[in-house]
């Protein structure tokens, strides 16, 4: 069963659950619980005006906020009797030409007025509010969200605003003072209290003051590392996937290639050629060395060359 009344931390959950941002929370909690108050107890569920048929813990007033109301209770999956494909078209869109047009009819203002009574929980009633405080700025044509909140709860906000209103002042400084306690209590996450002699480090359970003997390095035998404990590529294959992709199945096939011996070798004679290709030239293209040929002298009417001529010459 519902509970009848609710407590700050509550309804500021509710309101964060629906999208409602912390700001306009911290601005409506003291309202809502002043509109709501019954009998000295603020956020009644099932709270009525006895002025205006304001229903709930943030006083939707069916009258005149029936599109927020009607798009939360669609939201929600309730479903709203005499709904025509004309006035949920207004009623989802906040808009028509007469705002009259916006309004619900007398047999579904009964059915809302029980739905508030009976149904609409805490979070129902939250997420009203986050629908009709979007109409009110529309209606207002604003994007200021405490103009919104003041045009629909204008009584309240005057009493606010009233220093000398000593009620109205007492719950509401009551009601910011609980909500700055919630949200700036730090999260109890269940972390325990270290025990007594507890020093960073020791292991639970383990509170003593003798040091660990040295660890021998050179006994100690290191776990394997990953490229120890594969070696086959056999090993690998089994974990290549029957269809796998083709880039899977290129990275599996290049983890596998790199466990061969024979890798590196084989990469280097596959791509020698062409990365040494522009350094070789075409032997057809080769040209000969000129060499020099000796010069013929006519001596005496005997060919001679200018070396035998220098080797006459000698001593």
């Amino acid at each position: 069963m519902e509970q009848d009344s609710y407590s700050v931390p509550e309804v500021i959950e509710a309101l964060r659950s629906v999208g409602v941002q912390e700001e306009v929370i911290e601005y409506i909690v003291p309202i809502a619980g002043y509109e709501s108050r019954e009998g000295g107890v603020p956020f009644v569920r099932d709270a009525l005006d006895k002025l205006s048929p304001s229903w709930g813990i943030f006083q939707a007033n069916i009258d005149s906020m029936a599109p927020g109301i009607y798009q939360a209770m669609k939201e929600l999956g309730v479903e709203l009797p005499g709904v025509t494909d004309k006035q949920d078209k207004i009623l989802s869109t906040n808009k028509a030409k007469l705002s009259s047009e916006k309004n619900f009819t007398e047999e579904q203002k009964k059915f809302v007025e029980n739905w508030f009574a009976t149904e609409a929980d805490l979070n129902a009633n939250a997420l009203v509010f986050k629908y009709t405080l979007a109409t009110k700025m529309v209606d207002e044509s604003t994007d200021d969200f405490k103009v919104a909140i003041d045009a629909a709860y204008v009584l309240t906000t005057q009493k606010f605003a009233d220093l000398e209103n000593d009620d109205a002042q007492a719950l509401k400084k009551d009601l910011e003072n609980q909500y700055s306690e919630y949200v700036n209590t730090p999260i109890d996450r269940g972390i325990p209290e270290p025990e007594d002699g507890f020093e960073p480090g020791t292991k639970v359970g383990e509170l003593s003051d003798d040091v660990p003997p040295p660890v021998d390095s050179t006994t100690t035998t290191m776990p394997p590392m990953e490229t120890d404990i594969v070696q086959e590529p056999q090993e690998y294959s089994s974990q290549v996937p029957k269809q796998a992709p083709s880039f899977e199945e290129t990275r599996y096939q290049t983890r596998i290639n790199r466990l061969r011996p024979e890798y590196k070798k084989d990469n280097f004679l596959k791509y020698f050629d062409t990365v040494t290709s522009f350094k070789k030239k075409d032997p057809t293209t080769f040209k000969e060395r000129s060499v020099a040929k000796p010069t013929e002298i006519n001596f005496m009417g005997t060919p001679v060359t200018t070396q035998e001529i220098i080797d006459l010459l000698e001593p």
